[in-house]
């Protein structure tokens, strides 16, 4: 028996799409009001292409024949199977026309049944309401991602070495920053090894504190010269990669909570990767069925193809449905007007949201603006892209 569902549309298309990637029907139609046939496009855009519909059954909204009409005839094609009708951003008159049909073929022995998304969850409209509560609409990374192809796994928490660096160095940005580019270029070879690095005194007293946390050892200076130790390949990734930039999004995150306590998220994760090779995201997030992808870069410099690299992710995974947001260390005090100019107008061509140094203090704020969709809350810079 075939799981078909038949999905109302007349606003918003989140509402629907949130029902489709929680109930994940073998079959799914679409009925939906003429005038709201843009948002069916932008949902069968979001759709894994295994669930997109073959066309629209579009109504006039405010006619309760055609919509009847509409779900009987697809009742119809699918007699022996069970069939679930989803009332979500319709006008009441299709979801009463919707409601109609259901009741008469549930009393005729129909597998037909029908629910509502409700601030609460999805209400099932023909169960007995004391003894079936509200189902919460809860997607977590990996259902999501799977959903669209990928299947994922996720770097584990990490020591306590590499939690206190991460605060280290953001505590201590820019310098930190022009340290790791420096120790970065300056590294040789593989395993223990010893590096040589020209660092001014700011940055030689935040090595020495990278030192006490027995990342790196056999620290000293000499003449102009500071020599260094790595310890082992797993500290040099701890150090010299970007992993520290993506923990901490990851970190902020999921602490986060709105405004009645309850975590921002349904479920974070860093270091987010598909298994057979599509791709890996540093940050992705998900609450209500919807995503906030993030690429974390410590490079010392912003390119315009991280923005397409990100914004192709994105497409993948639900267009519309993510938001896409590309976090550097590079402070803007750094940079020339010109190059700003060309970081914000890069992010804009890309509807991303652009993090960089001075910004980082701010994230928990940008994260709950990103997720409320408010483009009025602070900071007031930081833009807001609409999703579908």
């Amino acid at each position: 028996m075939a799981e078909v569902m038949i999905s109302l549309l007349g606003g918003r298309p989140v509402p629907n799409m949130s029902a489709i990637l929680h109930l994940k029907p073998d079959c799914l139609y679409v009925v939906v009001s003429k005038d709201s046939l843009e948002n069916y496009e932008r949902l069968v855009s979001a759709l894994p292409d295994h669930l997109k519909p073959s066309q629209p059954y579009s109504v006039k909204p405010y006619n309760l024949s055609e919509t009847i009409q509409c779900c009987e005839e697809i009742a119809d094609q699918h007699q022996n199977d069970q069939i679930t009708v989803v009332s979500a951003s319709e006008p009441k008159t299709m979801g009463f026309g919707a409601y109609d049909v259901v009741k008469r073929l549930r009393e005729k022995g129909r597998h037909i049944d029908m629910c509502y998304l409700s601030r609460e969850g999805l209400v099932w409209v023909f169960r007995d309401a004391d003894n079936f509560e509200p189902v919460k609409i809860k997607i977590g990374l990996s259902d999501y991602f799977a959903s669209y192809g990928w299947i994922i796994k996720q770097k584990p928490e990490p020591d306590i070495r590499f939690q206190k660096l991460v605060s280290l160095l953001v505590q201590n940005l820019p310098v930190s920053h022009r340290l790791l580019r420096t120790l970065r270029s300056d590294d040789k070879g593989k395993g223990k090894r010893t590096n040589k690095s020209c660092l001014n005194n700011d940055e030689f007293a935040i090595l020495q504190k990278i030192e006490e946390l027995q990342i790196v050892s056999n620290l000293r200076r000499t003449g102009n010269e500071t020599i260094w130790t790595i310890n082992s390949d797993e500290d040099a990734k701890f150090l010299l990669t970007g992993d520290w930039l993506e923990f901490l999004v990851y970190q902020i995150a999921f602490q986060l909570k709105n405004d009645q306590g309850v975590p921002l998220f349904d479920e974070c994760g860093w270091g987010v990767e598909d298994t057979s090779g599509k791709g890996e995201i540093d940050f992705a997030g998900i609450f209500s069925g919807q995503m906030i992808v993030a690429s974390c870069k410590t490079e010392d410099g912003i390119k315009r193809t991280w923005f397409e690299e990100l914004h192709s992710k994105v497409e993948q995974l639900g267009r519309g449905m993510c938001s896409a947001m590309l976090v550097s260390s590079v402070s803007k005090s750094s940079r020339t007007n010109t190059d700003l100019e060309n970081y914000e107008k890069w992010a804009r061509e890309r509807q991303t949201v652009l993090v960089m140094a001075e910004d980082l203090p701010r994230l928990p704020d940008i994260l709950k603006k990103i997720v409320t969709g408010d483009k009025n809350a602070e900071p007031i810079h930081i833009p807001c892209y609409a999703r579908i």
